[in-house]
């Protein structure tokens, strides 16, 4: 879910029009209308992550629903980026996509769902 939130931070910065030169190359994709619900997501799935690692029973719901809204986020990204043809987003798009389903597979096979199962996700 990091990975996820910091990848997402990055093509938002990336999307509102900061170059970033990565030693003989640059990366620059300026796209707006993609930076902002690259930046919220971001958001979203950075809490999911924090809520997480405090090893709550209760925080595998926030830590799944971020996940989701990801996955969804993402997904509809893809369509909006499969049209422009760009190969290099179309990558990121499919890779972020991969990572958000292991990140919801493992949260999913976790202790959490069986917390879930024995009714014990109050805190």
């Amino acid at each position: 879910m990091s990975a996820a939130a910091v990848t997402l931070a990055a093509a938002s910065v990336l999307h509102f029009g900061v170059t970033i030169p990565l030693g003989p190359v640059t990366v620059s994709d300026p796209f707006k209308g993609a930076a902002i619900p690259e930046a919220v997501i971001a958001t979203v799935v950075a809490v999911g992550g924090v809520s997480v690692l405090a090893r709550r029973s209760a925080s595998w719901w926030p830590g799944l629903g971020t996940t989701l809204f990801a996955l969804l986020g993402t997904a509809y990204g893809l369509t909006v980026t499969v049209p422009r043809g760009q190969l290099g987003d179309i990558v990121y798009h499919l890779s972020l996509l991969t990572l958000l389903l292991a990140a919801a597979g493992l949260l999913v096979a976790s202790g959490g769902w069986r917390a879930v199962q024995d009714g014990t996700t109050s805190g």
